[in-house]
């Protein structure tokens, strides 16, 4: 009997296929809060926006950084570094840059004008 082990290329497949996932919800999250009205959830979603821009852009920077030959590479290794990156990247999500209060700012402007509530409508009720 022989048994296989879970090759790189699966656990790739398998992120990749999660990050996919993760994205269309993520659209699907923003479509309703602003179609909805919802502020909270716009404010969320931007910080949730945010999170994925720090994540892209620190994946991008790491990967020119060149590869040290003082500690072998190993999947194991690999997996404790993405982990890593994923508490950094989370850390600095929590803390923010701005860019979603920005991107909520002017969102909720947009959703401000578009659901403009007349103030002549509360008399006549």
């Amino acid at each position: 009997m022989k048994i296989e082990g879970i090759g790189l290329t699966d656990i790739t497949n398998s992120v990749n296929r999660l990050q996919i996932q993760e994205d269309k919800t993520f659209e699907d999250t923003l479509k309703k809060a602003y179609s909805d009205g919802d502020k909270e959830k716009l404010k969320g979603v931007c910080k949730e926006y945010e999170g994925l821009l720090l994540q892209m852009m620190y994946k991008q920077m790491k990967r020119t950084i060149p590869e040290s030959e003082l500690l072998p590479a190993s999947s194991g290794r690999e997996i404790f570094q993405d982990m890593l990156d994923d508490e950094l990247i989370d850390s600095a999500t929590q803390r923010g840059i701005g860019i979603s209060e920005v991107l909520y700012r002017q969102l909720s402007l947009n959703m401000d004008k578009t659901y403009v509530i007349d103030p002549g409508q509360d008399k006549k009720g």
